[in-house]
């Protein structure tokens, strides 16, 4: 998703959270999980919960992105319960739009963090002079992408000129070998996915590494991407990783039965996907050893 298509709240929403000095948080399915005191930012273009990191928040907010907030006017003048998707969240201090969050940190909670909530649904409820209104459903804009879209966008994004090269070089290798074994269009489809499931493996599992880098400050919010949209928790993306993983084992195993090891060795040159790790592995290297030098 791009920033231009995250789902934001309702203006006059907005304007009523404004004024509204704590909110209820449930990280988690509502009914499931205690509820959490929290206060609602209503910046525009982004809403913020900012909550008391305790160890059983963080514990939450790793697991999943599942939430909802709710917030009560005046004599219940006017209610609202939106349930989204929460990013996993830093420091107030290490925002990127800490100068507006600052005045709305409860005294002495200078270690909240903020996290960033995308609204997919609104309930929204106001006395007015002709009786109780009522607005209620899914928030303009949200678009639930399927995991294998979320997936592939996430590794396709850096390496899309590596996805297109490396497919049309085994596509022609295997078309080339003067094997039976290797002809067929399952040898095929089989080299194809291999290598490139190898890839698409390592980048689920380093994202939970990147947001957590990225709460610490050491990545900025455009190199997020994908991982913006808050679609996935830290501990999600690390256990779908490693299925993707396991799937890129079994798809190379099954090239060694049905074509040989010297071809799956030749499919391994031609994809790239080794250098493609090795890169991404000495890039991390590289990064992390830049902020050590940091003064």
């Amino acid at each position: 998703m791009r920033r231009s298509a995250l789902p934001q709240l309702p203006p006059d929403v907005l304007d009523r959270l404004a004024s509204c000095e704590g909110v209820v948080v449930h990280v988690g399915r509502m009914g499931e999980v205690p509820a959490l005191p929290g206060v609602c930012v209503p910046l525009r273009g982004c809403t913020y919960l900012l909550l008391c990191p305790t160890a059983a928040t963080l514990a939450q907010l790793k697991s999943t992105t599942h939430a909802s907030f709710s917030a009560e006017g005046p004599g219940g003048s006017w209610s609202v319960l939106s349930r989204g998707r929460l990013l996993w969240g830093r420091n107030v201090s290490g925002e990127s739009r800490r100068a507006e969050l600052a005045h709305w940190v409860p005294d002495g909670g200078l270690g909240w963090i903020a996290c960033r909530f995308y609204p997919e649904h609104l309930d929204f409820q106001e006395d007015t002079p002709s009786g109780r209104r009522r607005a209620a459903g899914e928030v303009p804009g949200v678009e639930r992408p399927s995991g294998f879209r979320f997936y592939l966008g996430l590794a396709y994004e850096p390496f899309q000129v590596w996805f297109l090269v490396s497919g049309a070089l085994v596509a022609a290798g295997i078309l080339v070998i003067d094997s039976e074994d290797a002809g067929t269009p399952l040898v095929l489809l089989t080299a194809l996915a291999a290598g490139q499931l190898t890839v698409v493996a390592a980048r689920v599992l380093l994202a939970p590494v990147d947001l957590l880098r990225w709460r610490e400050g050491k990545v900025r919010d455009e190199q997020l991407g994908a991982l913006e949209a808050a679609w996935f928790a830290p501990d999600e993306l690390r256990t779908d990783g490693l299925w993707f993983a396991a799937a890129a084992a079994a798809l190379w195993a099954l090239l060694v039965l049905l074509a040989g090891s010297a071809v799956a060795a030749l499919v391994s040159l031609l994809s790239g996907a080794p250098v493609i790790l090795l890169a991404m592995a000495l890039r991390r290297r590289m990064a992390e050893a830049e902020e050590g030098n940091r003064p």
